[in-house]
């Protein structure tokens, strides 16, 4: 019995600090768990050329698969996720393809883009019918 305690008494201090250092080295892996999310986002046309018009009915929402901690993936906290295509570099009226990326969404501190669906719009351009009182510009 006296040489089980000695064996557990021996270097008692740095098995305390050990076991304190794995306890703290746990806490800081696990942490908050991930949580992987998927959130429809309405999508917003910026830019686009006076002079043309999106027709085809543009698609009005996405569905995003966001990560992040769950604290974070809250409803609050992405309910302002939008989609935000600029179009400031279509000149010419046709069919444009733009990818869904990282950089065109807005995302909370803490929150990672995975994927879009779908991950790619298309979008029909088309010369904008002149209104009454404006008339087109002519060519």
């Amino acid at each position: 019995m006296t040489a089980v305690w000695r064996a557990l008494t021996h270097n008692l201090g740095w098995k305390v600090v050990s076991v304190f250092l794995a306890v703290l080295l746990w806490i800081a892996v696990e942490g908050e768990p991930e949580l992987v999310t998927v959130q429809s986002v309405p999508v917003f046309y910026r830019n686009v050329e006076p002079t043309l018009a999106l027709v085809a009915s543009p698609p009005a929402t996405v569905r995003l698969e966001l990560r992040g901690p769950s604290d974070v993936l809250s409803r609050e906290n992405l309910s302002n996720v939008a989609l935000l295509l600029d179009l400031a570099a279509v000149t010419e009226p046709g069919e444009k393809v733009f990818p869904v990326s990282r950089t065109s969404v807005a995302l909370p501190v803490g929150v990672t883009f995975v994927r879009a669906d779908p991950p790619e719009l298309t979008l029909h351009l088309d010369r904008a019918r002149e209104s009454k009182g404006n008339p087109a510009p002519k060519q």
